[in-house]
């Protein structure tokens, strides 16, 4: 006997796509399974003005969906995780998973040399981060002035009023228009693709601009008591996302917010393990936070005994910059930026390692529209559509190595040079973070034993190369030198 299933979702073109791919999901998993979808709208699909979401009240997205849901007008109901309330009810929910949790800011073109900016935007905390645009686009005039509406709509806002420069997006959105658009309406894929080429995309870093609470999920929500489509639904479910998604509510409750106040929580799992990047106002203390960090790490026995143990007094290498070739129409890997600058021509997509790097290209007016935010160069490298050209070139030092199959630049060379500070620090250190893999192998050669300790570093290339010469049971991993120094070091 085929199973059967009544879906009920918001009749926008997102939440078409999101019903679309729980429905492919579903059929994938299920042979002969019979799905009816019933759309509708909601309280924030049918005022589209310009008030604020916390005067429409809780549940926004949602609340008429449940409703229907718990008057058994539908099996199971469709919604972005972020939008669903974190209070407990009669209702439970499975995921699938997650895509890509980041938003972007998208700059009019014929806006982007203004030096005053105006963002579109509803949400309390994109408002909030707004102001730390600034050391990112190189604009210190940064406003943001209420918009409503979905996708679509505020694009075309944002492209037909001289009051709006930019808006946040959820780069989720983007990506499954992209993927799944013309399989939903292509029509308002069309729509959709004629707006967005009038945008310049920034895909903005976890580590500063966190995001809403499970942002990037979709939320299958059914009545606990309806066994039935439990067990259909749990067949598509991801427990990894679901956990992720889970403990980004708990935590959005311990702070005591939901989705309209200023409060950013995202869980990205990298490597096995979760890194949490938060920001926000505590609610409940009243106080502000910004938290990057790796949850439940290996137990290290605090010491004094770290290296290096002030980053100021750290020096094993002068760079000797090299002449670089002319690069154009290319995705350009920057890992630092003290890079000929100048001869990089603006026609490129750039992407730094890090967010300091980003920053201090920024400075030097060269356009910056993404990074892998210090977690490696296999994170999240960004779709076609975003940086335009396949061809990637990695500027970096002589003899480095790059997971991509690309044209590797030669943009310094590394000279051995260590101060004594760090000599004297190396040989005291019964714990090490090391920031790159040929700082490791110098050391080494001045000080053989110290294989034999404990090491530590974040998670990219140098991550990876450590692996092949420490024990992974002396290996650890830390989102970046602070998250090490503050979990290991024992002292002020």
């Amino acid at each position: 006997m085929s199973k059967s299933l009544i879906i009920g979702s918001r009749a926008s073109f997102l939440a078409r796509i999101q019903t679309f791919i729980v429905k492919q999901a579903l059929k994938k998993k299920i042979k002969n399974i019979k799905i009816t979808t019933e759309y509708t709208s909601t309280k924030g699909d049918e005022n589209q003005g310009e008030a604020p979401w916390k005067d429409l009240g809780y549940g926004v997205f949602t609340g008429s969906l449940t409703n229907k849901l718990l008057n058994r007008s539908f099996d199971c109901v469709v919604h972005s995780f972020k939008d669903l309330p974190v209070l407990k009810s009669r209702t439970d929910y499975f995921t699938i998973k997650r895509d890509d949790p980041r938003d972007v800011l998208l700059i009019k073109k014929t806006s982007f040399n203004r030096k005053k900016l105006i963002i579109g935007t509803s949400s309390p905390r994109r408002k909030s981060s707004a102001k730390d645009l600034k050391d990112f686009i190189g604009k210190n005039n940064i406003k943001t002035k209420m918009i409503r509406g979905n996708i679509p709509t505020r694009l075309s806002k944002v492209l037909s009023k001289k009051t709006y420069d930019a808006v946040f997006v959820a780069k989720a959105a983007i990506d499954r228009i992209y993927k799944y658009g013309n399989k939903v309406d292509k029509k308002e894929t069309k729509k959709f693709l004629k707006l967005f080429k009038n945008f310049k995309p920034f895909i903005l870093p976890l580590s500063v601009f966190p995001t809403a609470a499970s942002q990037g999920a979709i939320a299958v929500e059914y009545l606990k008591k309806d066994k039935k489509t439990k067990s259909v639904l749990r067949k598509i479910n991801c427990k990894n996302t679901l956990d992720i998604c889970n403990q980004e509510r708990d935590l959005l409750k311990k702070y005591g917010g939901g989705c309209g106040l200023d409060i950013g929580i995202t869980i990205e799992k990298i490597k096995q393990n979760n890194f949490l990047f938060s920001k926000g106002i505590d609610v409940n203390r009243n106080k502000l936070f910004h938290i990057n960090k790796i949850l439940k790490k290996k137990i290290i026995k605090k010491t004094k005994s770290i290296f290096p143990k002030n980053i100021k007094d750290y020096q094993m290498f002068d760079r000797v910059k090299l002449k670089l070739p002319k690069i154009k129409n290319s995705t350009v890997i920057l890992t630092r930026p003290d890079f000929s600058i100048k001869e990089l021509n603006a026609s490129n997509f750039f992407i730094t390692s890090g967010t300091q790097t980003w920053k201090k290209v920024s400075s030097q007016k060269k356009i910056v529209q993404c990074t892998f935010d210090g977690l490696g160069e296999d994170y999240r490298l960004p779709e076609i559509y975003y940086r335009n050209y396949k061809n990637i070139k990695k500027i970096s030092y002589k003899n480095s190595i790059s997971i991509y199959k690309t044209k590797k630049i030669n943009g310094y060379e590394l000279i051995p040079q260590i101060n004594s500070r760090t000599i004297k620090n190396l040989f005291d250190a019964k714990i090490f973070y090391w920031m790159s893999y040929s700082a490791f192998k110098l050391a080494k050669a001045i000080r053989p034993d110290i294989s034999k300790h404990q090491h530590c570093s974040g998670p990219g290339s140098t991550f990876e190369q450590l692996k092949k010469e420490i024990p992974i049971k002396r290996l650890n991993l830390f989102f970046n030198y602070k998250d090490f120094k503050d979990s290991v070091y024992q002292g002020r």
